[in-house]
């Protein structure tokens, strides 16, 4: 997985009607429009901390509610899987079509502030949703989940790097979730990009959360624990 980085969209909005389909328990699930799933986004009241939502820029015409229009869509980062996945969980991965997003960042006492301080924390929280039939949920889930087991390990240097990706515990939330901790070295090795990824499938909803530092300078510890994270998690959840 690859960090977000809000971009200037424009777009006309295009929403997915809901209907209606089955749960595991065989009861009648309404499966959320997008107007819909985008009401159920984290907000920056939802965690504790300073936090403020990236909004579109002004002037783009791309509606702040957090519906993802078709040439929002295009620009967002996709859902990249490793060559060690199958050839279905990466078509999973490269069919995904999310229809809500939102992107919040937190105001830190040490942020980074480049050219000339290069020491500090970056703290966002990004939240991608996606609807459809809770069975089309679950089949979708499991072959994006086979694929980040799949990746799990030693990331080799690119662009940055190297890394590696470890399983990362997750409260009991959703009907299934799967949680991955990728860290990445920055180039010349000053810093570190810590993606705190949850993927988690609820009755017709699925929904990617990562909660990213990007710690730079020698000393600088870890902004949040893999708890909090947990805990981002569940608040995330209880939204929908």
């Amino acid at each position: 997985m690859r960090s977000v980085i809000w971009l200037p969209m424009i777009g006309v909005v295009a929403l997915t009607l809901g209907s209606a389909g089955c749960g595991d328990d065989g009861s009648e699930v309404i499966v959320p429009n997008a107007e819909e799933l985008a009401a159920a986004l984290v907000t920056s009241e939802d965690f504790e901390g300073e936090w403020t939502i990236s909004e579109p820029p002004e002037g783009s015409e791309v509606p702040a509610t957090g519906v993802v229009t078709d040439e929002q869509r295009q620009l967002l980062p996709r859902f990249e899987l490793c060559e060690q996945a199958s050839p279905e969980s990466r078509a999973a991965a490269e069919g995904l079509r999310w229809m809500a997003f939102r992107q919040l960042e937190l105001a830190v006492e040490d942020p980074i502030a480049p050219p000339d301080d290069r020491t500090g924390h970056v703290v966002f929280i990004h939240e991608f949703l996606f609807s459809g039939e809770p069975d089309e949920i679950e089949a979708t889930f499991g072959l994006l989940r086979g694929g980040m087991q799949a990746c799990l390990g030693d990331i080799p240097a690119g662009e940055e790097g190297p890394g590696t990706a470890e399983a990362m515990e997750l409260p009991d939330v959703g009907d299934d979730h799967y949680g991955v901790l990728v860290m990445i070295e920055e180039a010349g090795g000053r810093g570190e990009w810590r993606m705190h990824n949850a993927l988690v499938r609820q009755d017709a909803v699925l929904m990617l959360l990562g909660v990213v530092d990007v710690r730079v300078g020698e000393g600088v510890e870890p902004y949040y624990s893999i708890d909090d994270v947990g805990g981002f998690v569940e608040i995330a959840v209880e939204q929908f």
